[in-house]
């Protein structure tokens, strides 16, 4: 169960996270209210306590100013593969050097995630996690038919 609910709360926090560091301007700002109001619906959920609710405050912060940190540099990287895809001339020693940074970008940002997410860990109840466990799994039985499928909520 330890596993289910560190990889749904991954998946949450990655997928809110990376939809918030794509938003331009007044969509940031939502994409943040949507993660800060799911997060506050969770807490609510599993009743945590105000040390437990700034806990996870403290971590949510510290994951979302790392996405915002790395979609300033995705704009950078995307103007250099517009650049290298529009030359006359294809090189890909410079494709393979965007990917692998790409890639270190990935494991860089994972050190930065992987920590906080193991701070809310520790600082939720065995009970509390199980709560969480039992609820990602229910969300995902809704999302099977993806967008607009079966029991779509």
């Amino acid at each position: 169960m330890k596993t289910t609910m560190l990889i749904g709360t991954v998946a949450l926090v990655l997928v809110a996270g990376a939809a918030y560091a794509m938003g331009h301007g007044g969509r940031g700002r939502m994409m943040q209210q949507m993660i800060s109001s799911r997060i506050a619906d969770a807490e609510d959920y599993i009743d945590a306590t105000p040390q437990q609710r700034a806990a996870i405050e403290q971590s949510k912060e510290t994951i979302l100013s790392a996405l915002k940190a790395r979609h300033q540099n995705r704009q950078e990287t995307h103007a250099k593969i517009i650049d290298v895809l529009t030359a006359d001339k294809l090189d890909t020693d410079a494709l393979y050097a965007l990917a692998n940074q790409h890639a270190q970008d990935i494991q860089d940002l994972a050190k930065v995630i992987v920590p906080e997410i193991e701070k809310v860990h520790d600082v939720l109840t065995p009970a509390q996690r199980q709560k969480l466990a039992a609820k990602a799994k229910q969300r995902a039985s809704h999302m099977q038919g993806g967008f607009g499928g079966p029991g779509e909520e």
